[in-house]
């Protein structure tokens, strides 16, 4: 796992362009801080970052071939790596080291551009072709890697992470696209190939980009594609089980220790228990808070001592989570508005004073049917089947139904299309409610701009199907995987996800729905495939993922915090911050639960400051070490 940075000039590289790769790949020093390293030919530079995990003494980047024609800078893990090796080297092939890089250029060489397709893992590269004078920039197909870019003036800029061009010189500096603020306060992320300046975008996942002659080609060479349901019951489970734990064993793959993320649910309960068996003494790691419900400690337990594992548990407190806010939003990038992620920045934080990588168990949900709102897919299908004149008078009820009231929802699931009300795991904000504090609202602006187009591919789709895909589209590549990969890198800790594997997604397409949701749970076929390995209260126990107690604390102990986060106001232009004081007046009274908007606000409050108005101070804070 690595950080890198390049630098394409149509014009050819200056002193400048150097020493911008130097400084933008110090800011993501925290993405490999085993090995600083730069490397420029004629019109590409390189600056990369190391974080030493497979080939430690052989494995060093950028990679240039001996006759100088190809480098490459690359960050992941291509776990058929040995694989492909082999079957190069039986074709006459001689190799140098044992990387996976070396491979990969290889790959290319014989291949072209179609290499990636072979790629079993997670990653990023880019790969410089001197005698045709091209750049191709690929990411993997569930976009667990990140892959920055802008282009401007003849010059293109990649980096790993956002927050290295704020060393870019040729950079005017971050701004706020209006529109995409906008869909921010709908998802409570900007939706990838998007971000929320605007003027820098991300490589879509399952896409390579090819530069040259000044042109910058896109293309998708994957695409997560649900299939019609075959075989039996007995023999999907046993697909999808022999699919899992083929994963997890190529996830283990590793020269340094690995260990593992443990809540209380069965996704990292799966993961754990398949690499233990591969590796006894593998450790597990778990975070909880010291508020009654807030904490998956207890259950955790229980599960590793099931397992008979070593289980390191981080009891957080208030005060962590204060000193942790302002450096957790920094390192996101972009604002994410999910409580979560300031306890998956302590529990990395504390995996990597153990291990350099660890398991999580991301992406269960979204191949396997396993949020709660899938559940009444089925049920909201069938009142939408009733006729108008009903459906518009259920409607007129809800209307005037308070807020949180019981039924409320379920009204409004039924009697509206799903692919005008499902964003994905949280809608934040209505067009009414971000009208009264967005100073930049824009009525011409809705969210199905940027999810019609994904509800389009999966015309013929179940109701369930079509949210599963647009959650594979948005929801997983623009938050979970954010939130997973950022917050790990933070702390130079390598996070991997063996449900995010394409031929586990080879056995997941194929599931019914009746697969995922029956027996009144989520994720069934999941949870008996694997019910021999694991405790009972464990195999039927639903997801909490990360509990936060922010809608807690946010009526006492943050209340304060909170309100001066928000008086401190220096995003002006685009927030109208009274209201949302009053949001949070509201919370404290006891008038309603109105914390994830009230979060949504402080997040992008904080990231403002941090990476625009004072980004100078910033700038001095991460050289310092203080972010």
């Amino acid at each position: 796992m690595c950080g890198f940075i390049g630098i394409l000039n149509e014009n050819g590289i200056t002193g400048a362009d150097i020493s911008d790769t130097a400084a933008m790949s110090n800011v993501i020093r925290h993405r490999g801080p085993d090995l600083n390293r730069g490397w420029d030919c004629g019109r590409v530079c390189f600056g990369f970052r190391r974080l030493s995990i497979i080939d430690l003494e052989g494995g060093a980047q950028p990679y240039v071939t001996p006759d100088g024609r190809y480098a490459c800078v690359y960050n992941g893990e291509v776990y058929n790596y040995l694989e492909l090796r082999d079957e190069l080297i039986a074709r006459g092939e001689v190799f140098d080291t044992v990387s996976e890089i070396e491979v990969m250029v290889r790959l290319y060489s014989i291949y072209g551009e179609s290499f990636i397709s072979r790629l079993r893992g997670m990653f990023a590269f880019l790969i410089y072709d001197r005698d045709r004078d091209t750049v191709m920039a690929g990411r993997d197909p569930f976009g667990i890697k990140p892959l920055y870019y802008r282009a401007s003036g003849g010059r293109t800029v990649f980096a790993s992470e956002l927050k290295a061009f704020m060393c870019d010189s040729g950079y005017e500096g971050f701004g706020v696209d209006k529109t995409m603020l906008q869909h921010y306060f709908s998802f409570q992320f900007v939706p990838e190939p998007n971000t929320v300046t605007g003027n820098i975008s991300i490589l879509p996942k399952g896409s390579y980009m090819i530069c040259s002659g000044g042109k910058h080609e896109i293309f998708s060479y994957w695409k997560p594609v649900f299939s019609e349901t075959s075989g039996t019951y007995d023999s999907r489970r046993a697909a999808l089980r022999e699919a899992i734990e083929e994963s997890v064993r190529y996830h283990m793959i590793s020269d340094v220790p690995v260990g593992s993320f443990l809540s209380s649910g069965v996704d990292s309960a799966i993961i754990t228990a398949v690499a233990s068996k591969l590796q006894p003494g593998i450790k597990a790691f778990t975070v909880g808070f010291d508020v009654k419900g807030f904490s998956e400690i207890e259950d955790a337990q229980a599960i590793s001592a099931h397992l008979d594992i070593e289980h390191i548990v981080l009891r957080a407190t208030l005060d962590d989570f204060k000193e942790c806010f302002e450096k957790t939003i920094y390192h996101l990038d972009s604002p994410v508005a999910d409580p979560s992620v300031v306890a998956i920045y302590l529990i990395s934080r504390e995996a990597s004073r153990h291990v350099k990588v660890i398991l999580s168990g991301e992406g269960s949900d979204e191949l396997f049917g396993g949020y709660r709102q899938y559940a009444t897919a089925a049920p909201s299908a069938r009142m939408n089947a009733l006729p108008g004149f009903i459906k518009k008078f259920l409607l007129m009820v809800a209307s005037v139904m308070p807020d949180g009231m019981k039924g409320k929802g379920f009204i409004t699931r039924g009697c509206v299309p799903l692919e005008k009300r499902f964003v994905g795991g949280s809608f934040i904000f209505t067009e009414k409610q971000k009208k009264a504090f967005l100073r930049t609202f824009d009525p011409s602006v809705d969210f199905t701009d940027l999810t019609g187009p994904i509800f389009a591919e999966a015309t013929g789709y179940s109701p369930l199907r079509k949210m599963q895909h647009c959650d594979l589209n948005c929801w997983l590549p623009s938050d979970i995987l954010v939130k997973g990969d950022r917050l790990s890198m933070a702390h130079s800790l390598e996070a991997r996800v063996p449900f995010l594997d394409r031929e586990v997604f080879k056995a997941a397409r194929a599931l019914a729905d009746n697969d995922k949701i029956a027996h009144g749970t989520t994720k069934y076929i999941l949870r008996d495939a694997f019910s021999d390995l694991l405790n009972h209260d464990t195999v039927i126990r639903p997801k909490k993922g990360y509990p936060v107690p922010v809608r807690v604390w946010l009526k006492d102990e943050l209340f304060d915090w909170a309100r001066d986060i928000l008086r401190s106001n220096t995003a002006q232009e685009f927030i109208d911050e009274k209201p949302i004081i009053g949001l949070l007046e509201k919370h404290a009274a006891g008038k309603g639960d109105w914390y994830r908007q009230i979060w949504a606000v402080l997040a992008f409050i904080t990231w403002y400051r941090l990476y625009v108005t004072d980004r100078d101070e910033t700038k001095r804070r991460v050289a310092a070490g203080e972010l």
